[in-house]
């Protein structure tokens, strides 16, 4: 499996992995496409320079693909591991400056198939999975621009890392820890390079119209993500059980990468090179975001999901090989590679059974509820639904599966109101088409597939 010459080889075979199996086993065995990516498509039928929930690049590239190919799911699980590939291609790169041949670059990528992150998460498009390359080329970029100092990595840099920004804040501590880094190089090395400055324009320039547009919307996503964060449940106990349970989460998580570590080197021996320059970089780029928002759970006493770690795991396989790499053996990895290839039979086949049996998202029938409620509205009406709210899953659901693709409203107005309409929902009850102050001749209620639906037909023209 790692025979000389053939390690590209086995990174094709890997990259054809990903866009082969994890499109195919989610599109086979997932009846619906998962929340995130439903939540995504509802916000991206307008490209707005901000969400309620999130900044807005992780919802434009959904949208655009919609566009372009329509509510074809496979087309959405594929652009999943569009972006795993390119994390790949930029881990290649990047684990180049860091290590001493090409099998272990291609095993510093091998390695992180063992955390599902990169695997079993994949194929549900989100902010998180978004990230991923945008994480791995800012890494990228910046070590080049330090290594180079040439003008166009600087602006690479700075595209990467605004639109990084532009998919989840939680950017900013991979962004603070290349900055402090910035400063620690700058202070050794007694050189004032200004060069960083061309990164900084690109990056305020790209992500300009985004801080504009959260002044103008009161700052709502860093509310939402301070809310996520549990910062509104004030407790002292959270200041030490939040920290305590991210860090059991994550090494929950690592077990299997560990595991993997642990079979590909002769001995454990921990020798941190704290003279080396590369490591030094290392622990600036992979080890102190970690530290930073294990700091800010501290702090603040703040829940941190384990989901949003995502993109924080991307480096560790170049850490852990270049921490080892001269207690390699290539001559004895059988127990790696079979132990590896577990893994990535496991991972499709687990993933499947759990949507098949256990998963009320992607077992939702999506496709059938459109076309019952797609049928109840021609007995009613002779015009196309034109909006259909208010929530990003239900109403999100609808417009992707209905063929005219309504607008999806998340909040209510009366613009919703002056076009053929729906609202659905679920539990509610004819109690849903009570609408306040809003003044509409025919709004029915019907119950379908256990939905709650009002049928909005026939619009007052004085509104």
């Amino acid at each position: 499996m790692m025979q000389p010459g053939k390690e590209k080889n086995i990174f094709y075979l890997l990259c054809l992995y990903h866009l082969i199996v994890w499109t195919i086993v989610p599109y086979l065995s997932n009846k619906n496409l998962p929340l995130d990516i439903i939540e995504a498509l509802a916000w991206g039928q307008d490209f707005d320079l901000g969400y309620n929930k999130h900044p807005p690049l992780s919802a434009w590239i959904p949208g655009l693909l919609f566009k372009i190919f329509g509510n074809k799911d496979w087309i959405y699980y594929l652009l999943s591991q569009v972006f795993i590939v390119i994390s790949f291609i930029f881990l290649w790169k990047l684990s180049s400056f860091f290590l001493k041949n090409k099998s272990q670059i291609v095993l510093s990528i091998l390695v992180i198939e063992s955390i599902a992150f990169y695997t079993f998460e994949t194929p549900q498009f989100n902010v998180n999975i978004c990230q991923i390359p945008l994480w791995i080329g800012t890494i990228y970029f910046f070590f080049k621009s330090i290594k180079n100092n040439k003008i166009i990595d600087w602006i690479f840099l700075g595209t990467f890392a605004a639109l990084g920004f532009l998919t989840k804040y939680i950017f900013a501590y991979l962004l603070i820890s290349l900055f402090f880094y910035l400063i620690f190089i700058s202070l050794k090395k007694k050189n004032n390079n200004f060069n960083f400055l061309y990164a900084l324009l690109t990056f305020f320039l790209i992500t300009a119209p985004h801080f504009q547009w959260l002044i103008q919307n009161d700052f709502t996503t860093i509310y939402y993500a301070l809310k996520r964060g549990g910062l509104n449940e004030a407790s002292n106990y959270n200041h030490l059980l939040n920290p305590f349970k991210f860090i059991i989460s994550q090494i929950t998580v690592l077990l299997p990468f560990l595991l993997l570590i642990y079979l590909l080197i002769k001995r454990i021996k921990i020798k941190l090179p704290l003279n080396n320059e590369k490591f030094i970089f290392l622990l600036f780029s992979f080890l102190l975001p970690f530290f930073l928002i294990l700091i800010t759970s501290v702090i603040t006493g703040s829940r941190i999901r384990t989901m949003w770690m995502i993109p924080f795991y991307s480096l560790i396989g170049i850490f852990f090989i270049f921490l080892y790499q001269d207690q390699i053996n290539l001559k004895k990895l059988k127990s790696f590679n079979i132990l590896l290839i577990i893994f990535l039979i496991a991972s499709p086949t687990l993933y499947s059974l759990r949507s098949i049996y256990n998963d009320t998202r992607t077992g939702y029938e999506g496709k059938k509820i459109a076309l019952q409620i797609e049928k109840e509205w021609k007995t009613i009406s002779k015009d196309e639904i034109s909006n259909v709210g208010f929530s990003e899953w239900y109403a999100g659901n609808l417009s992707y599966q209905l063929s005219n693709r309504p607008k999806v409203f998340l909040e209510e107005n009366n613009n919703f109101y002056k076009k053929p309409a729906i609202i659905i929902a679920k539990d509610i009850g004819p109690s849903l088409c009570n609408r306040k102050n809003i003044n509409v001749k025919n709004i029915v209620y019907k119950k379908i597939d256990n939905h709650d639906v009002c049928f909005i037909f026939q619009i007052n023209e004085n509104l």
